[in-house]
């Protein structure tokens, strides 16, 4: 249905001789057929499209809507047509928009993605608002909305692959890089410690047992790093055996400390696979830099000095050149 459409004939008087309709000049009929055929290609076009189109006019009302709109709102063009926003899609809804609405009727294009989430995962939908001038004059904006669910679906599968590690499931160092720059832009951000840590007697393992005993083990000690930090710290695989914690915030640097002593003690713990123990242990470098200062390769630089000097004093511990954890 068309956004202009005539009113209904006036009905003649009963009894009355029925008036000869007056022929339409050539000009009328030919600028009426032009304006059918251009309402035609139009609703020809947006009902090919994969998307909802509306015209809505400056008044903040619709004059026009395509079938794949009709389903989207559940109502037919003709209880939509004329009706305003808040009408059809309901008030909350609108106020989402709101802030995208104001610069679509201010003249300008915009495109903007909503989510919607529920117990089932989210929905996407992406907009574009374009705007329809007349004469110069702003008359409104075109409005298209696509369902872009499965498109964004695939983007966070194909994130999670590249920011994760396989085996374990933990961040991978790309991972981990990345919640490093989200934690340092943070306006709050404090200093940043970072937690190198390394299986002792882990060879011997694959050796004796093999490789998928080996990979046992770390998935293993994968889940009791997780079980050892907040949710809010960064846990990840950065090698064959070697892992890092990301710890933000560390306004009191004692929690490295305490957290480090949780890392000790739960690989300290014999491992079950297959039936049987396997122990092995685990050595820790502690690095803490200023959030200015703290990128992944200086982190894990200054970690590792620490690392080696914990592995050269005989394993099985921390070492840190922060006086701080140690007292």
């Amino acid at each position: 249905m068309g956004a202009w459409q005539a009113g209904e004939p006036a009905r003649p008087t009963v009894g009355a001789a029925m008036p000869e309709p007056a022929a339409a000049a050539p000009e009328e009929d030919t600028s009426r057929q032009h304006v059918q055929r251009q309402n035609d290609i139009l609703r020809a076009v947006t009902e090919s499209l994969p998307a909802t189109v509306v015209i809505v006019d400056s008044t903040g009302r619709y004059r026009f809507v395509n079938s794949a709109f009709e389903r989207l709102v559940g109502r037919p063009a003709r209880d939509i047509i004329g009706r305003t926003a808040v009408e059809v899609l309901g008030a909350a809804e609108v106020a989402r928009r709101q802030p995208y609405m104001q610069r679509a009727f201010a003249g300008e294009s915009v495109d903007f993605t909503l989510e919607y989430p529920s117990e089932e995962g989210s929905t996407f939908l992406a907009l574009s608002c374009v705007p329809l001038k007349v004469d110069g004059a702003f008359d409104g904006f075109v409005g298209i909305s696509q369902d872009i669910t499965a498109q964004r679906r695939e983007q966070q599968r194909l994130a999670h692959l590249a920011e994760r590690d396989p085996l374990t499931g933990l961040f991978n160092r790309t991972g981990l890089s990345q919640r490093l720059d989200d934690e340092r832009q943070r306006p709050d951000a404090g200093p940043i410690a970072l937690l190198y840590i390394d299986l002792d007697h882990f060879k011997p393992v694959n050796d004796r047992m093999g490789h998928l005993a080996g990979d046992r083990v770390l998935q293993l000690f994968a889940r009791r790093l997780v079980q050892a930090v907040r949710s809010t710290d960064v846990v990840a695989r950065v090698g064959g055996d070697e892992f890092a914690i990301l710890l933000a915030g560390m306004h009191d640097l004692r929690r490295a400390r305490i957290v480090a002593d949780k890392v000790l003690c739960a690989a300290e713990r014999p491992f079950e696979v297959d039936g049987a123990p396997v122990s092995v242990g685990a050595s820790i470098g502690v690095a803490v830099l200023p959030p200015e200062q703290a990128s992944l390769r200086a982190l894990l630089a200054q970690a590792d000095v620490q690392l080696y000097r914990a592995k050269s004093a005989g394993r099985g511990q921390f070492c840190t050149e922060f006086a701080e954890l140690t007292d």
